[in-house]
């Protein structure tokens, strides 16, 4: 039985969408950004055209990412290649990681030794960057919300975002006041939470790999809700892992005393899993305990799988 299919697919293309804009935004700004850096020779302009340039990487590997995920399944990969947005997400933590330090990195250094920056330029790049970044965040920002590789893009975004803010906030405290340690001390701060938000996609990326259980759904109600079942004696070989974003899976035994109640019983464990637990797939194992004329039990196994619910 499958139901939703279609509207997976157009959530897929409209993330797909956002991500080809801001590709597309992000890579023509670091071009513009670059040339204002090298025409100017001021540092900082430079150094946050590579920061948009990190950027772009960051887009284009949650795109590709998506569109390996798209991927029919075949039977060498029954589940398709859904993980492959998973696997992005992880990546691109890692390079937000490693941007993060080395933003730490350069802020602690370039703290020890302020150096004199051009307001001029900078304010100009910033004021390009920041539009172009405003409309990537708000092409990304539905996608981001359920959706673990759109996530990792979006942080990318926000990172050349906030770069952009504190160029500006810092062009305008060394216009004003003078104090070039400004420029480190804002971009160490930001350098912190940008490894604070790159760990927690890593952390994420890795539990779902592990096949830990889904985030927010309790498996003791699930299996209680189970068990309330009527002719339901028994909840056991349970496992609950999520496929990818937005796709949980759940399989379980369930044991019922004769057969007469196990389709009944299926129909409704499904639509609870389905409809109470959000569970996009599931597998359901039926045992019928029945006497034998000795008296022993003996387990009548009946299986039943249910997808893309």
């Amino acid at each position: 039985m499958q139901h939703g299919i279609g509207h997976g697919s157009a959530h897929s293309a409209e993330n797909d969408h956002a991500l080809k804009i801001s590709g597309w935004l992000t890579g023509v700004y670091f071009l513009i950004e670059l040339a204002i850096g090298l025409a100017t020779g001021s540092i900082a302009v430079i150094s946050d055209a590579f920061h948009t340039f990190s950027a772009v990487g960051g887009v284009i590997l949650a795109w590709v990412a998506a569109r390996v995920a798209r991927r029919p399944a075949n039977l060498e990969h029954t589940f398709g290649y859904a993980r492959a947005e998973i696997i992005g997400a992880m990546l691109n933590g890692f390079f937000l990681l490693a941007m993060a330090l080395l933003v730490i990195v350069m802020g602690l250094m370039r703290l020890r030794a302020p150096i004199d920056l051009p307001t001029t330029p900078m304010l100009i790049a910033a004021a390009g960057g920041i539009t172009t970044e405003v409309i990537s965040l708000a092409v990304l920002f539905r996608g981001q919300k359920d959706n673990l590789n759109m996530k990792g893009a979006f942080w990318h975004v926000i990172q050349t975002f906030v770069g952009s803010v504190l160029i500006v906030i810092t062009a305008l405290v060394i216009q004003f006041t003078g104090l070039m340690a400004i420029d480190p001390i804002l971009g160490t701060a930001f350098g912190v939470v940008l490894m604070l938000a790159s760990i927690s996609i890593i952390r994420e990326s890795f539990t779902i790999l592990m096949e830990a259980s889904p985030r927010g759904v309790d498996i003791g109600a699930v299996v209680e809700s189970l068990r309330a079942i009527w002719d339901v004696e028994d909840v056991h070989h349970v496992h609950a892992w999520v496929l990818t974003s937005n796709r949980n899976v759940f399989s379980a035994h369930l044991r019922v005393h004769d057969n007469d109640a196990a389709q009944p019983v299926l129909k409704k464990a499904h639509k609870i899993l389905r409809d109470d637990h959000g569970f996009y797939f599931s597998t359901l194992q039926i045992e019928t305990t029945c006497l034998d004329e000795q008296g022993a039990d003996a387990i009548d196994p009946k299986t039943h799988q249910q997808g893309d619910l």
